[in-house]
């Protein structure tokens, strides 16, 4: 009789739980019946230009610097996780609904300034009709929940779905998110035991304030709240200040700019080529 090892199982049916999560997100319900989903699952040496990409912009963003290093250490272990994409183009309607949910009057106007002023934001490129958001939104919620059943990881990330279009994957969508699948483990996303020994505990607190500071701040009632810097806070208390970048932090944010659209002009041309040869 053949014995198993419980790890090596999960690995060998990580990529079926991608398959059936692709599945699963075109059975969300839809408001619109117009989003027009997209899917794609990345696996192995195709993970490699969304690290090079989260690499060059984590100087700027404590947030990406986070999933780099899960992303690199399941890699650098030979356990990669398999990524389902998912992505639409919500920057256009087609309903004529004219509900003003985007700030403009009808969805004739709102095609018409987002014809002429769309441009790729943080995450996602925008304007956003609000309606197919809704349904994108519920497309990649079955998704998770379709990973969800069968145990493995779920976390869908902004992240991921960034550093995915910053090099090509999914390029005529405007929002794309990411789902790394595995590989099997204890709480490998949520607990993320494997990034404490990339920095200091005290870094680590410092990137934390930065990206949730309201979870750091003390009662705001006095409209001046100071923010828990250190144990004893109350002594000498610090506050957050709202003012302008100083210019060496704009040349510092400029310059990892740049780096970074080095990376995306490397990419985006070997892997855009795919789509056509996939259409075919």
């Amino acid at each position: 009789m053949a014995r198993i090892n419980g790890l090596d199982a999960g690995r060998d049916m990580v990529l079926e739980v991608a398959k059936l999560a692709a599945a699963a997100a075109y059975r969300a319900p839809q408001l619109t019946a117009k989003l027009n989903l997209k899917t794609e699952i990345v696996t192995g040496e195709d993970i490699i230009p969304i690290l090079e990409f989260f690499e060059a912009v984590i100087p700027i963003s404590p947030v990406m610097y986070f999933d780099f290093q899960s992303l690199k250490y399941f890699i650098d272990k030979g356990t990669p996780p398999p990524i389902l994409l998912l992505g639409a183009d919500v920057t256009r309607s087609e309903l004529g609904w004219d509900c003003g949910g985007c700030g403009f009057e009808s969805c004739a106007d709102f095609n018409v300034y987002s014809k002429k002023n769309k441009s790729r934001g943080a995450l996602f490129a925008g304007p956003t009709c609000q309606w197919k958001m809704m349904d994108y939104a519920a497309a990649c919620d079955f998704a998770c929940a379709a990973v969800a059943q069968h145990r493995y990881d779920c976390r869908i990330m902004g992240t991921v779905g960034a550093a995915a279009a910053g090099v090509g994957y999914l390029p005529d969508c405007s929002a794309v998110l990411g789902i790394p699948i595995g590989p099997p483990g204890d709480l490998l996303y949520f607990s993320r035991a494997q990034n404490l020994k990339t920095a200091s505990d005290e870094k680590h607190r410092e990137w934390l304030r930065q990206t949730s500071p309201t979870n750091w701040q003390a009662f705001p009632g006095s409209t001046k709240p100071c923010t828990k810097t250190k144990q004893d806070w109350w002594n000498n208390p610090e506050y957050v200040k709202f003012e302008p970048l100083s210019e060496g932090e704009k040349k510092f944010a400029a310059e990892t700019l740049e780096k970074v659209m080095k990376i995306s002009q490397k990419h985006i041309p070997k892997v855009t080529a795919w789509y056509g040869k996939s259409d075919k």
